[in-house]
């Protein structure tokens, strides 16, 4: 093999390395950051439940037009993406990920959190760093898909 080509293998080489090393210490950060921000936003132990009200809450798509008027119930936890196994499908939305937020319940109150998507979980025109409580009439934006929390 003429020596110039052993010299560009070895560049590839080094660099598929580097490449795997960021992406290992990219998923390290996701998880740490992921793991704050759950003990960051956990309710006290003593924080009183939340009504049956709170519990009837549900998930009605308000654009894009051809989808207007879905509604998705919600349970103790349930993801929103493109994957078809996501309670919340939005299959033909390009623009989320294929498992893209969840929706959950802790002590009686209903919370959602991105799951490091691309573009971005939004949440009343503000972009998701940590989970979020979720209150009736509040906006959800996950791609080009607007959800809002309805009973």
């Amino acid at each position: 093999m003429p020596h110039s080509l052993l010299e560009i293998l070895r560049y590839f080489l080094l660099a598929a390395v580097w490449l795997f090393f960021v992406y290992a210490a990219r998923m390290v950060w996701v998880e740490v950051r992921r793991s704050r921000a759950d003990q960051s936003a956990q309710v006290p132990p003593s924080a009183p439940v939340a009504s049956d009200k709170a519990l009837a809450l549900r998930l009605r798509v308000v654009d894009p037009p051809q989808r207007r008027g879905r509604v998705f119930e919600l349970g103790e936890e349930v993801t929103v993406g493109r994957s078809p196994g996501c309670a919340v499908p939005l299959d033909d939305d390009t623009f989320a990920s294929s498992i893209h937020a969840r929706v959950f319940r802790r002590s009686g109150e209903l919370w959602i959190e991105d799951l490091g998507s691309t573009n971005g979980t939004w949440l009343n025109d503000e972009r998701l760093e940590v989970p979020v409580r979720l209150r009736r009439g509040d906006r959800v934006k996950i791609g080009s898909t607007i959800l809002e929390v309805a009973r």
